[in-house]
């Protein structure tokens, strides 16, 4: 190619091309607009609305222990600076009535029950122990149990197995020797015995969650976030996490 002919493409009105921006020229896209500001917006929001709930935390917290805030001088008179503790006073007379509340039981506020319609358990179950009374025991199964699964006919609400049998949950074992004579439902006569299937699967739960949060001193934790709730106004528990210990 000619020096010319380069010359040429160079001052061609064809040509394109960009112009260079010096360093100290402010580079911005008017279309997204810049997100620092945008972030500095959010936080110093984010912080201002904090600052009067922590001013009062920390006005709390002093007067709990008895200590005078920087906006408090004494002068050179004033020998005696005693500081009576009435917020201390409170704040454990406060502490004591919630947690006569939350462990009113000695365990840990928490508990499992059974929905109006337990899902894949069954609610009561019964069967006849007066031998007298097996004649009409057919007569009874009828009116209380349930049809049998069949394409044509759906399960009933709350039901996610076909047999009773598969619906006992933790008394499918004890509930055998008696399995041909279950009937669903509450026993209608005195001599029925009547089981929960589904409130004793709730409490096996409530009972292995409690030994979980023993296990992870949920106990300590809960009672610190009350001490924090009647000193602060806000407690805050964090976990407690069940973990596997090996050896």
């Amino acid at each position: 190619m000619a020096e010319d002919d380069l010359d040429y493409n160079i001052e061609s009105d064809e040509s394109s091309f960009i112009e260079d921006i010096k360093d100290t020229e402010e580079q911005e896209d008017s279309s997204v607009g810049r997100i620092s500001n945008f972030v500095e917006g959010k936080f110093s929001k984010a912080e201002d609305a904090r600052q009067n709930d922590e001013t009062r935390w920390l006005q709390a917290y002093r007067n709990y222990r008895g200590l005078y805030g920087p906006d408090v001088q004494f002068t050179d008179t004033e020998r005696s600076r005693v500081f009576v503790k009435v917020t201390k006073t409170k704040t454990l007379a406060a502490y004591g009535q919630v947690i006569d509340v939350l462990f009113g039981n000695s365990k840990f506020p928490l508990s499992v029950d059974p929905t109006s319609l337990p899902e894949g358990v069954a609610d009561t179950v019964h069967f006849e122990a007066n031998p007298k009374a097996e004649e009409g025991m057919d007569a009874i199964k009828k009116a209380f149990d349930r049809p049998t699964f069949s394409p044509d006919n759906a399960l009933e609400p709350g039901d996610t197995m076909e047999s009773i049998k598969d619906r006992l949950g933790a008394l499918q074992n004890k509930l055998e020797p008696v399995g041909d004579k279950l009937i669903e439902g509450p026993g209608p006569t005195p001599t029925s015995i009547t089981f929960h299937p589904a409130l004793v699967a709730a409490k096996k739960m409530q009972k292995k969650i409690h030994d979980q949060l023993e296990e992870s001193g949920a106990n300590k934790q809960l009672r610190l976030a009350a001490f924090e709730l009647a000193l602060f106004g806000t407690g805050i528990m964090k976990g407690p996490f069940a973990i596997s210990k090996l050896g």
